[in-house]
């Protein structure tokens, strides 16, 4: 009993914290999500490489599974971690840099060549989904650790309103630059924007406080 209401006041000291800073990681990561858009952006950009319907189609598909598949397997380890950020912030890092990738092969797409281009995309699009999967037991873990259950629809409604504005603002930013700047090289200051919101977010999902 001791132990638990310790627990319960190291969650409360540190709650204005970890809220604010985890509102911004999310934020900022859907800030990132709006420049290298799952539904928009990337799609387009695979259309300079193909006009298969079925590969184009693939894209989100990829993100699903990346993201669901590998829970199945990292639950029992996530579960007996004393403390789960350092794992969270190895793992994340894989749902990030691979937009760095992307931005490279948008730059030198036309000296690589579209096939070569395609298969290195779905390359990164697939490390990037499996990336995400692999964070998602971790970080969800996590979080139902710093916030107290009966914030936890506070926290998700913000984080989530947060991400969803920033990300609007971004995909109308990314519209701009597509339309203004010659393909593919638009897509290249796409993905290097996603690749530097995507480092803001991370250092701010850094600044978590979690005890063991």
């Amino acid at each position: 009993m001791a132990e638990l209401n310790m627990e319960n006041t190291t969650q409360e000291k540190n709650f204005k914290h970890n809220f604010v800073v985890n509102a911004f990681d999310g934020g900022f990561f859907g800030f990132a999500m709006g420049f290298g858009s799952l539904g928009t952006v990337l799609p387009l950009f695979i259309s300079l490489m193909t006009d298969s319907a079925l590969l184009i189609g693939l894209i989100p598909a990829i993100h699903v599974v990346g993201w669901q598949l590998p829970q199945l397997f990292t639950a029992q380890h996530v579960a007996r971690q004393p403390r789960h950020k350092p794992m969270v912030m190895r793992r994340t890092i894989h749902e990030r840099v691979p937009f760095l990738g992307l931005a490279l092969i948008a730059w030198f797409l036309p000296k690589i060549g579209p096939q070569i281009a395609l298969g290195l995309s779905f390359g990164m699009m697939i490390w990037q989904g499996l990336g995400g999967g692999l964070a998602a037991t971790a970080w969800q873990s996590m979080v139902g650790k710093i916030i107290p259950g009966d914030r936890w629809g506070l926290f998700f409604g913000v984080q989530s309103a947060a991400a969803s504005l920033l990300a609007s603002i971004s995909a109308i930013l990314a519209g701009i630059i597509l339309e203004r700047m010659p393909a593919p090289y638009g897509y290249t200051i796409c993905f290097l924007l996603t690749t530097g919101a995507m480092a803001v977010s991370w250092f701010f999902l850094n600044q978590t406080r979690e005890e063991e």
